[in-house]
């Protein structure tokens, strides 16, 4: 068995080995000597726990309460009447904005007298101030007055051929006042049902020409086609080839008449289908 001894303070030996053996089959155990530990004394606390006791708890720091001075306008107690009124005064003089009297520039520093700083202001007489003030009051570039161009009204039909517009100053009429929104429909179907236009007694009594029955009609415009329409639609068999090098005049007719029976539709028997 390999052991190591050590010496000790009690002359006993220490072994590497296990100080309990394995356990025998009847049941015994094999008892070796161990080694026996003498329990420490404990001595006096270090110097520096109770630094750490003192400093690891938080600083309480205590604030004095400081006492609430009063100012005259306020009071433990409601304001009376007379105290009010006495406020008023105050406020009615003494809250109102103040105003400072504007302070003159001051004089700039010159340092000499030869300086232009230091020469006196020329003062001028009041008919040569006059004349200077008229004189600066010109405009460098006068023009002319801008005359509105006379616009003709928005109405004025040439109701006779051969004679200028007839410029009735009354039109277009000034349009009826409708409010902005109405509540309910009912209120504004009402609103346009007892709507009156006003009508000129001249227009009672004026009989209708066929030139302003033809002004009163709509004027009608053809539709606008989406493509040019030919006026003489040709036969694919006479239309010309395109310009380019790809067909002959020969070949650009066999070619039409191809896309002619290509377009035909196609004839089959029934029993094909089935």
């Amino acid at each position: 068995m390999n052991s190591e001894a050590f010496g000790t303070h009690l002359g006993k030996i220490k072994t590497s080995e296990p100080s309990i053996a394995a356990i025998n089959s009847a049941n015994e155990f094999v008892e070796q000597e161990t080694l026996f530990v003498k329990p420490k004394v404990q001595g006096p606390p270090p110097s520096w726990a109770a630094w750490c006791e003192r400093n690891s708890k938080p600083v309480k720091r205590v604030r004095p309460r400081e006492s609430r001075k009063l100012t005259p306008w306020q009071k433990n107690g409601p304001m009376t009447i007379r105290d009010w009124k006495h406020f008023g005064a105050w406020a009615a003089f003494r809250a109102g904005p103040k105003n400072p009297q504007l302070q003159r520039p001051a004089k700039p520093f010159c340092a000499a007298n030869y300086l232009p700083c230091a020469l006196k202001k020329s003062q001028l007489d009041e008919d040569e101030l006059r004349e200077r003030m008229l004189m600066l009051a010109k405009p460098r570039k006068i023009t002319e007055k801008y005359n509105t161009p006379d616009l003709p009204p928005a109405y004025s039909p040439a109701i006779s051929w051969g004679k200028p517009p007839h410029r009735d100053p009354g039109r277009p009429f000034k349009p009826p006042y409708v409010p902005a929104c109405f509540p309910t429909d009912e209120l504004e179907a009402d609103f346009w049902a007892q709507l009156r236009f006003p009508v000129r007694q001249a227009a009672l009594f004026a009989k209708i020409t066929l030139r302003i029955q033809s002004l009163a009609k709509p004027r009608v415009y053809s539709p606008t086609p989406h493509c040019l329409i030919n006026k003489k639609v040709l036969h694919p068999l006479d239309v010309q080839p395109p310009p380019r090098k790809k067909f002959t005049k020969r070949g650009w007719r066999l070619h039409q008449i191809r896309l002619l029976y290509l377009s035909k539709p196609v004839s089959r028997n029934e029993t094909i289908y089935f």
